[in-house]
């Protein structure tokens, strides 16, 4: 019964309770997404690595079907892109079959996926198609592809063919799916505590739409209270209607994370440049319970404790104390994230401490997250600290009787007062932090300085092919040899024996040939030289031979007996001449792997440029969401306040008077509180970053951000206007 009179109150109270209502539904249903979003990350991660399980199949994987097949699997390069060649032959009527497919290609046959089947119908044969011999007999389904746009090829071959060929192995099965993600926990770590960020947001915001016409709320529960229902009927009462909304909130944002998958894995590339499946944009069962159970609850929570004051004197005659102002240890928490990022950031970049053992660079990254974890948690304790200056400084310099209004209300409860333009600042910090990083990743020079991040520029000079063939027999090679092609051989080591002379003429490096000197930074030349040479790049398959050199030498009077390990091929410079060289090289060593200054362009491991595109994603989310909740403290303000404000206007205080008090209230904070976060996110950026990294974002950004809380603050003023119709004459007579 308790529910249903909830229900009938909740619909009863007029276009202020649907108001209410709306806007709160409206609050979860943007959260929601986002929290989903978030927590789809480690499973989109997950499903990433599953369907790579088939193109790390060995002589090593467990058997899969009765008969064996003969495989080669090597990852080529065509214009930036990898694809993926599969060389096989059956050893039997029933061999192993890869993962969107129903059958092995026979002798003379290929099966492709369907961009690589497009690609090559747009590029001439002697580019593209003339590595994958024979004619396209199918096609890969998308259970076989990692992307919808991967570019994939399966080459059937006799027995005889494939024994011939250099680097083929045996396989008795496919590599299944099973290997859990690396650092998965980390991970799981990181990706939760952006759903948690997202989470408080969406808590203040229902605490502050409890809050629209809170006043006459608390009269209608007191007066149940006094009719006799007791404590538990009264927070069922209360409860429904959050409940309610909250409900259609979730069940509404769940609906738009549904929709907005495709949106989220065209936007999702993980480091390939194409878009992943939509249907690999999911969030595991008990997650997605979890929210959609548990954000309707908090919202519950939220409401609960809002009426705990009715609750205990349902007469209304609590005594209203007040609150402790904010103390300064609020910074503390600020001061140790700080200094934790620091040294973290410090002792992780310190060339001596290059050889950490793993356990230990885990630690270093989680000291390093919860140091970011506590400088956010000790913004918003010290967000009330700044606003209890920020009414010390209107209050000093007050030339108004609305400006000394204003300060006194918010020396009175500075904590109500971030929490009203807290959401905006916080989301101001966020998104400035990320400007610096993205800025100083961006800024010119870096990669030839910065170690961690990105390897130093290209040796290899502009249209140079490296063809790794990988002790190919020489007779093979023939197809490859010209005039200028520099050959690397391969020495016990294992050591690079190739003529300095002759390297520097395709390269930039000088001689004598690079040696590795320890505690010289990570931009020296042996490490540019190490990496033209080591296999394999990223997405390495099961033909990869794993290969660092050690060192480099000079050719001795056996040195052509030693096998040759890499052929340095220079080209015109143009990319059909390079494309034709990886053709060539595809056809006379399909084993062979191979790299143009393109391809050993620096690539940073934690690609913080990446964020970039997310940046207008965010400015929007801080446009729609401060919006929203600036909006709703100007309504809730107004109501909580409308018998004095009546009053104050028939005692003939102009309208105009009355409106720039509640634009102050929430301007005055707003401005300088974003300006707060600002400036803690420089701060923070300088702790991180290091000296000679550090650059400002660009002005464009930061007008962005600006233009963004001006909209917001902008969009919040229409309820302004509000103002007339709560403070008429007969709110003064009848309340």
């Amino acid at each position: 019964m308790s529910i249903l009179l909830g229900l009938r109150m909740a619909f009863a109270g007029g276009r202020e309770s649907l108001a209410r209502m709306a806007l709160m539904g409206v609050g979860v249903a943007i959260g929601v997404p986002l929290i989903l979003v978030a927590l789809s990350a480690l499973p989109i991660l997950q499903s990433h690595v599953d369907r790579l399980a088939w193109h790390r199949t060995t002589a090593a994987s467990p058997p899969t079907a009765p008969d064996h097949a003969l495989w080669l699997a090597v990852t080529d390069r065509y214009a930036g892109h990898d694809i993926i060649r599969v060389h096989v032959a059956p050893l039997g009527s029933r061999p192993p079959v890869p993962p969107g497919v129903e059958r092995l290609p026979g002798p003379g046959e290929k099966l492709v996926s369907p961009a690589l089947a497009e690609l090559m119908r747009t590029v001439p044969d002697d580019q593209l198609d003339n590595r994958f011999p024979g004619r396209v007999a199918g096609s890969i389904g998308p259970d076989g592809l990692v992307m919808p746009d991967e570019l994939v090829a399966i080459i059937g071959h006799t027995p005889e063919q494939m024994r011939a060929m250099h680097g083929a192995t045996e396989i008795q099965g496919i590599e299944q799916p099973g290997i859990r993600l690396d650092l998965a926990g980390l991970w799981g770590i990181f990706f939760g505590m952006i759903a948690v960020l997202v989470i408080g947001p969406v808590v203040v915001f229902v605490a502050m739409t409890t809050r629209v016409g809170g006043a006459r709320r608390e009269l209608r529960f007191a007066a149940v209270r006094l009719a006799g229902a007791t404590r538990l009927q009264t927070a069922v009462l209360a409860a429904t209607e959050t409940a309610l909304a909250a409900l259609a909130g979730t069940l509404l944002g769940w609906l738009a994370f549904l929709l907005l998958k495709p949106v989220v894995a065209s936007r999702v590339t993980l480091g390939h440049g194409m878009p992943i499946f939509a249907d690999d944009v999911v969030v595991p069962l008990v997650p997605l319970l979890v929210v959609l159970l548990g954000v309707p609850l908090i919202a519950v929570g939220t409401t609960l404790l809002a009426l705990n004051p009715v609750q205990i004197t349902p007469l209304g005659v609590r005594h209203r104390a007040r609150r402790r102002p904010p103390g300064l240890w609020r910074l503390t928490p600020i001061a140790v994230g700080l200094a934790g990022t620091w040294l973290s950031v410090y002792v992780s970049n310190d060339p001596q401490n290059a050889d950490f053992p793993t356990l230990v660079r885990v630690a270093l990254q989680l000291v390093f997250m919860v140091s970011l974890l506590s400088t956010l948690v000790g913004f918003f304790l010290a967000g009330a600290w700044v606003c209890m200056w920020i009414s010390r400084g209107m209050a000093r310099l007050s030339r108004s009787a609305s400006t000394l209004i204003v300060a006194r209300r918010i020396a009175a409860d500075p904590y109500s007062t971030f929490r009203m333009v807290g959401g905006a600042a916080i989301a101001i910090y966020v998104a400035t932090s990320l400007g610096f990083a993205v800025a100083a990743n961006e800024q010119p020079g870096r990669a030839d300085n910065q170690s961690l991040l990105a390897p130093g520029r290209p040796p290899l000079d502009p249209g140079v092919v490296a063809v790794h063939v990988q002790g190919a027999p020489d007779a093979a090679l023939a197809p490859l040899m010209s005039d200028g092609v520099v050959v690397a051989r391969l020495a016990p080591g294992p050591q690079i024996v190739v003529a300095c002379t002759e390297l520097a003429r395709v390269t930039d490096l000088d001689c004598p040939l690079p040696v590795y000197r320890e505690g010289v930074p990570f931009g020296q030349e042996f490490l540019r030289a190490e990496d033209m040479f080591t296999l394999p790049y990223p997405n390495p398959s099961s033909a990869d031979r794993i290969f660092q050199p050690m060192t480099f030498a000079e050719p001795g009077p056996d040195a052509d007996l030693l096998p040759i390990q890499t052929l340095l091929i220079p080209t015109d410079g143009t990319p059909a001449a390079q494309e034709r060289i990886r053709t060539l090289a595809a056809v006379a060593v399909p084993l062979s792997r191979n790299k143009t200054s393109e391809d050993l362009t620096a690539e940073p491991l934690l690609d913080l440029t990446l964020f970039a595109s997310v940046l207008p994603y965010a400015t929007v989310f801080i446009l729609l969401f401060t919006a929203c909740s600036l909006t709703v403290s100007v309504i809730a303000g107004i109501l909580e306040r409308r018998r004095p404000f009546a009053l104050l206007r028939a005692s003939g205080v102009r309208i105009g008077e009355l409106r720039r008090i509640v634009l102050l209230e929430t301007g005055a904070p707003l401005a300088l509180t974003v300006l707060f976060g600002v400036g803690l996110a420089t701060v923070q950026s300088l702790a991180t970053i290091p000296p000679k990294d550090w650059i400002l974002p660009s002005g464009e950004f930061f007008a962005g951000l600006g233009v963004g809380v001006l909209a917001a603050f902008a969009v919040s003023l229409t309820a302004l206007p509000f103002m007339d119709t709560a403070t008429r004459l007969d709110t003064v007579r009848f309340e």
